[in-house]
């Protein structure tokens, strides 16, 4: 959630007007820029809802994040190379909002909804609620720290903000690849296995399979005793599918 609000996405949106008007002046005109953030936020909303558990969290957020710091990079550069003199390069100043709407279609489709996914994911059901809550608490408090920081920002350096939300989100592309696990289609029990918790889907697991050791359920189809509860667990489904199918074919 911290890395949601510190990539930039609500510096742009708080301050789209003002950023626009900067780059190509004119009440209407940016107006109208700003409008458009708004239509891609939503167009670009509904790939993630389509694809998120076809391709995983950590690869929509990874291409999310490496789009989202391109192009902070490209419209620091921009920003840096012609500040001041928009009157005479109006088409730098239309690039460098185009690429703020691209940014804004790669959190679209990425940070927005996923990290709230893997926010619902991440805790055991145990603490699910409460860490859910503690989550959406960081997003604002984020939220309200971009807030108010932004403006001082611009106004020290206007290329420079996009340099340091650009660094955040390169910072954030790493902590994805390295410290985050993939929770595509993974079960209650697997998540808690995932991050050693001991939660009660893990324990009434154990407490399942405890059971049918000691009523010679295990012995009988000749499973391991050692195994850990998800093996079993496993090898017990495929069992009675596999079951299934015989009785089907008879």
């Amino acid at each position: 959630m911290t890395f949601q609000q510190w990539n930039g996405i609500n510096a742009i949106n708080y301050y789209a007007p003002f950023v626009f008007e900067g780059l190509v002046g004119g009440n209407t005109t940016n107006l109208l820029a700003t409008g458009v953030v708004g239509i891609i936020e939503f167009v670009f909303t509904i790939p993630a809802v389509l694809y998120v558990d076809k391709f995983g969290r950590k690869t929509i957020l990874i291409a999310g994040a490496i789009g989202m710091a391109s192009c902070h990079f490209i419209v620091a550069g921009i920003i840096g190379s012609y500040s001041g003199n928009w009157e005479n390069h109006s088409s730098a100043g239309w690039a460098a909002i185009v690429f703020v709407w691209v940014f804004i279609a790669n959190f679209a489709y990425s940070w927005g909804p996923v990290s709230w996914i893997i926010a619902s994911e991440v805790f055991p059901l145990s603490m699910r609620a409460k860490g859910v809550s503690l989550g959406g608490s960081a997003n604002w408090l984020n939220n309200f720290a971009v807030g108010i920081s932004t403006s001082p920002f611009i106004e020290a350096s206007d290329y420079g903000t996009f340099i340091f939300f650009g660094c955040i989100t390169t910072i954030a592309v790493l902590a994805v690849i390295f410290f985050w696990p993939e929770t595509k289609g993974r079960t209650l029990e697997e998540m808690d296995e995932l991050f050693g918790s001991g939660g009660f889907a893990q324990r009434d697991l154990e407490m399942k399979n405890r059971i049918e050791r000691d009523i010679g359920l295990t012995a009988l189809l000749g499973y391991d005793n050692h195994e850990s509860p998800m093996e079993t667990d496993e090898k017990l489904r495929d069992t009675n599918s596999e079951e299934m199918v015989e009785k089907r074919e008879d």
